[in-house]
């Protein structure tokens, strides 16, 4: 999300004139890279840029590619293989062992591209979306490179595909992608004509019981990610938590502990943490219990208590990392560990 604010930022920015910014999207990863489908980044007409592929060396020359677009005025798709890359322009001998395909697009000065915008706006909502583009025309010449099906949780449908014979079958593998929660690819039968589909959940909402000096290090952990963080103050109670919260309860207080735990738990959320050590929280469990409200086994698997990844944090700013890690892991399903562990790719790609 933070990736996205910052690219439509720059877009939006742009100064007005002759020279479009351009928008590349890498939409189809083969082999390893750094950024999976769906990443971003926009070139200005001054060569500047926002976002990032994490390659760099080949991001440089992605400005001349660039250029070209602005001249032709049309979308365009390059292809670069970092497998075989030390005789190429960019060749630094990076060894990604990766194929990339990114689509590149003009974008005028004063107009947000229409998907990014639906992007940001199904965040605000905390709607999670799908946003389908046309990354590969083949034989089929009724369909411009970057027409685009806009789908949205709760059954918004926009885009310039949303009147076209591809909706049905666009359709349908959106809800999938929304259902499976991941990114997925469409084939047009007989055309050769590919779309990407990009799962776009909402931010991670942070929401942390307390305000101590403690609290002001994970508020800015949370914003640099693009995250929602919310603290709150001394009488404030939680606001209503959806799927995509993390819930902390941190306030040293142990009554209102008590009472934000109890709260958390009882909402749809599944990341609840609370800070202290193992003899302050077997106490607070054991209170609820005694108050008539026990924890389940099913809250229990929600609860991580204490709270964050064991990396021997110490002070306030170690601890937020402790505890922000945590929560990125258990959000994308991972356990947390030392990659060099992991025997599985490190990247999910679709």
């Amino acid at each position: 999300m933070d990736e996205l604010r910052a690219v439509l930022a720059a877009l939006e920015r742009q100064p007005r004139g002759p020279a479009p910014g351009v928008l590349a999207t890498l939409v189809k990863v083969a082999g390893s890279a750094y950024s999976g489908p769906g990443a971003r980044m926009a070139v200005l007409p001054d060569s500047s840029i926002a976002g990032t592929f994490g390659a760099g060396c080949f991001e440089a020359d992605l400005v001349g590619h660039a250029e070209r677009i602005r001249s032709g005025g049309a979308a365009a798709l390059v292809h670069y293989d970092l497998t075989e890359d030390d005789d190429k322009p960019w060749g630094l001998g990076m060894g990604c062992h990766g194929k990339l395909d990114l689509l590149l697009e003009p974008v005028p000065a004063g107009r947000a591209p229409e998907h990014l915008a639906f992007l940001r706006d199904a965040a605000r909502a905390r709607q999670a979306a799908v946003v389908a583009t046309l990354f590969r025309a083949g034989t089929d010449a009724s369909y411009a490179l970057g027409s685009r099906l806009l789908v949205r949780a709760d059954g918004l449908v926009a885009g310039s595909l949303a009147g076209s014979p591809l909706r049905d079958a666009l359709l349908a593998d959106a809800r999938a992608a929304l259902a499976e929660r991941r990114a997925r690819f469409h084939l047009v039968p007989g055309s050769g004509a590919e779309l990407l589909l990009e799962y776009a959940p909402p931010p991670i909402a942070l929401v942390v019981g307390g305000a101590g000096r403690d609290t002001a290090p994970l508020a800015r952990l949370a914003e640099e990610l693009g995250w929602d963080a919310r603290i709150l103050g001394k009488d404030e109670m939680p606001p209503a938590l959806d799927e995509r919260t993390a819930a902390l309860v941190m306030s040293h207080n142990y009554e209102r502990d008590l009472a934000m735990l109890a709260s958390f738990l009882a909402s749809p959320c599944p990341y609840v943490g609370v800070l202290g050590g193992a003899v302050r929280i077997r106490q607070l469990l054991a209170e609820l219990a005694k108050r008539g409200t026990p924890v389940t086994e099913a809250q229990r698997a929600r609860l991580h208590a204490p709270v964050g990844l064991d990396i021997g944090a110490e002070t306030p700013s170690e601890v937020a990392l402790a505890i922000v890690a945590e929560v990125q892991a258990a959000f994308a399903g991972r356990g947390g560990g030392a990659l060099r562990e992991r025997k599985a790719p490190i990247h999910d790609r679709p």
